[in-house]
């Protein structure tokens, strides 16, 4: 698709030729200014030279996406295959499908949707592969779903990075449209390698750290819990200051938030997750997490944008399940965290003890936690300031 010249008429203005005289019978046309008019009728016109109904126009139309049609176009181009058809070809069961594209977060499509392509025909078949060696289909559901959430996020993010790099003041559908679907089309070589690459580079960091010993050699299993390190960092008076703030600039804090976590988590320390106004870090390396997490609360404190962050660690036994931590440790790091002032870092006794002589600490009054049965010893982290 290209953006053309605006066509000679040839025609008076209350004579339509008969494609423009059937978008304004659909109300494609309705509502416009000239300048919009003429763009949008161009971009009409050239979608349907792609071979876009003008029912799939007017739900975009009526859905205010018409400008990300383009950009579809090039996503859907080599799909040949429909959902039935790869089913059979791969040799996977449409119970499987169904379960498989609802842990994915997919829609399960009409059976007349061309939808895929060859190599998505390829990965049906590598799923079949996989199954066909003993892999147990929970199994592999449960890494759809981690695998879902992963793409999703990378999906939305990607575009939302380039929309926000690429999208001008006073576009209009056509310019954002055929923009868009033009840096699509030229990035499309480069998303497998862009996803791909840090799946593998972190594959081989996992195959580094995990250990898999004469006991789970025995037994067949692997280990359940191990112990960790769990810190939590969250802002403070984030709930008043999302009340008074814009949802863009709310968004600006949470994105300065992931870069200042990201940057403190260097390896042996792991940015888990992020949970609206808190970031949760976890390491075998307890000292290693002591550290990030103090360096997080320090840079946070300098930057003008975020408000002051406060945070607490524990440690001890946690499971970890799909790229997530729970257990008791996991808790307690949570309910220490509320212990803390603004700027400070706070730990239980057994983070003290681990830590060594590398940290220095002072002693808090016992507190009484939310849902944990005991008083809880609780240290400060000195040094801060």
């Amino acid at each position: 698709m290209r953006r053309r010249r605006p066509r000679p008429r040839s025609r008076r203005v209350d004579e339509p030729d008969p494609q423009t005289a059937a978008f304004e019978a659909e109300g494609l046309l309705d509502g416009l200014d000239p300048a919009e008019r003429e763009a949008r009728l161009d971009l009409l016109r050239q979608l349907a030279e792609a071979g876009v109904s003008i029912e799939a126009m007017k739900r975009a139309v009526a859905e205010d996406r018409l400008a990300m049609v383009p950009i579809e176009l090039v996503f859907t181009r080599e799909c040949k295959y429909t959902l039935p058809q790869a089913m059979e070809q791969s040799g996977l069961s449409e119970g499987f499908v169904r379960r498989d594209l609802l842990a994915l977060g997919l829609p399960y499509p009409a059976d007349d949707e061309l939808l895929y392509t060859d190599e998505d025909l390829e990965s049906f078949k590598a799923v079949r592969q996989v199954l066909d060696t003993g892999l147990p289909e929970e199994r592999m559901l449960e890494l759809a779903r981690i695998a879902g959430r992963s793409a999703a996020q990378s999906a939305e993010a990607i575009l939302l990075t380039f929309v926000r790099q690429f999208l001008h003041a006073g576009d209009t559908e056509r310019d954002v449209g055929l923009r868009l679907a033009n840096l699509a089309q030229a990035l499309m070589p480069s998303l497998g390698p862009l996803l791909e690459t840090p799946t593998r580079l972190h594959m081989r960091q996992v195959v580094r750290r995990e250990v898999i010993g004469r006991t789970e050699r025995m037994e067949g299993v692997l280990p359940g819990s191990r112990e960790v390190g769990v810190s939590f960092a969250d802002l403070v008076s984030f709930t008043s200051l999302s009340e008074s703030r814009s949802v863009e600039a709310i968004g600006e804090v949470t994105e300065r938030l992931e870069l200042r976590a990201s940057e403190a988590a260097e390896p042996p320390v792991r940015l888990i997750k992020l949970i609206g106004d808190a970031a949760m870090l976890v390491s075998s390396d307890v000292p290693a997490l002591v550290h990030a997490t103090a360096t997080l609360v320090r840079e946070v404190g300098d930057d003008d944008v975020l408000p002051a962050m406060r945070a607490g660690i524990a440690a001890g036994p946690a499971l970890n399940r799909g790229g997530d931590w729970y257990g008791s440790s996991v808790n307690l790091a949570s309910r220490v965290t509320g212990a803390a002032d603004p700027g400070a870092v706070v730990a239980t006794r057994k983070v003290v003890d681990v830590a060594g002589s590398g940290h220095e600490w002072t002693s808090l009054p016992p507190r009484q936690l939310k849902g944990i049965g005991r008083a809880v010893e609780i240290f400060q982290l000195a040094g801060l300031h």
